[in-house]
């Protein structure tokens, strides 16, 4: 492991450490009974079936964004892992592990895998954008970072939009290649976007970028809903709005750039000022933020185990000397 590597996971513990520490000290547990005592089981297991709906239509996409041949099967493997290590670790060393995840398991080049999750992250952004910003057009004028998420969410969702675009992209490859003096770094980025560029050929030519763009809306709505139920099944009753304008300031929150190691004491963080933002009052915010992290951290780990009991009985199956699948 690298030493640039090490000291950034140092980094994220010891950040955990204290985060998890201040918010241990603030919190009073019995809010947690209180909790407990309020639960509604059957709307958690409505938002549980809604979160596993969203991931359905993300492993949908990634399977029409994919042009090796794997099937459904496999991509839904991939999503999980790609759910569980984006939770897992911090920051960009997320990202980092779901490119490898994508080179190692099908077959890919590192640019196809880059590709893939450039193109997935950013009709995320540009749905989630979307999504944010209409959310707080309707929230009242009192509302905090309302004028903030509005402006931040538009930029982003246009911006996303457009570079999604291909005659965006040929643009800025005809601009590279105008540039004085052609220095090597120069060529060497222009070479590249080219590259990445006609990997994605064949969603453009299929016209499946829209029908992609629609997917990412549909998951992010999903999630977004599933937000509201878990919500209300904690007893925090938001209309879907506000439940949706939570969903975008704590998305939003994942920009930090120092997150913890699988978001402990961050997430329950940005939780607790999402909640506070949208009009919650209740003292046992701090509490519920837990709470909705462990939530969908279970979630995860819910269809990660299977997925990761399938990908390990298949590896049994390779008959040695075989390429791995």
């Amino acid at each position: 492991m690298e030493t640039k590597t090490k000291k950034r996971l140092l980094s994220a513990i010891l950040f955990s450490a204290g985060f998890m520490a201040f918010l241990l000290w603030r919190i009073d547990w019995t809010h947690f009974s209180l909790i407990a005592d309020r639960l509604d089981i059957k709307v958690l297991l409505i938002a549980f079936g809604v979160f596993l709906l969203a991931n359905l239509v993300r492993t949908f996409r990634f399977y029409r964004l994919d042009h090796t041949g794997e099937k459904l099967a496999h991509w839904w493997i991939i999503n999980q892992f790609y759910n569980f290590i984006t939770a897992t670790l911090p920051g960009g060393a997320g990202e980092a592990a779901t490119v490898y995840v994508l080179k190692r398991f099908s077959m890919f080049n590192m640019l196809s895998a880059l590709r893939i999750l450039f193109l997935t992250r950013l009709m995320d952004l540009a749905a989630l954008s979307g999504l944010f910003c209409f959310a707080a057009i309707q929230m009242n004028d009192y509302t905090p970072y309302r004028k903030t998420a509005i402006l931040l969410s538009g930029i982003l969702c246009v911006l996303s939009t457009i570079a999604l675009v291909p005659a965006i992209e040929r643009f800025i490859l005809r601009m590279m290649r105008k540039l004085p003096g052609r220095r090597a770094i120069i060529q060497r980025v222009s070479e590249k976007l080219n590259e990445l560029s006609k990997i994605a050929e064949g969603p453009r030519k299929s016209n499946y970028l829209a029908v992609a763009l629609l997917q990412s809306a549909l998951i992010m709505t999903g999630i977004a809903v599933s937000v509201h139920l878990l919500l209300l099944s904690l007893g925090v009753v938001f209309t879907p709005v506000q439940s949706f304008y939570c969903f975008g300031v704590y998305a939003f929150f994942q920009i930090v750039p120092v997150q913890g190691i699988a978001g402990i004491g961050t997430q329950a963080a940005w939780w607790s000022l999402a909640l506070n933002a949208a009009g919650y009052q209740g003292a046992d915010a701090i509490a519920i933020g837990f709470v909705m992290h462990g939530t969908y951290y279970l979630f995860i780990m819910i269809l990660f185990f299977p997925s990761i009991l399938i990908r390990l009985k298949e590896k049994k199956k390779i008959i040695p000397g075989s390429p791995e699948p």
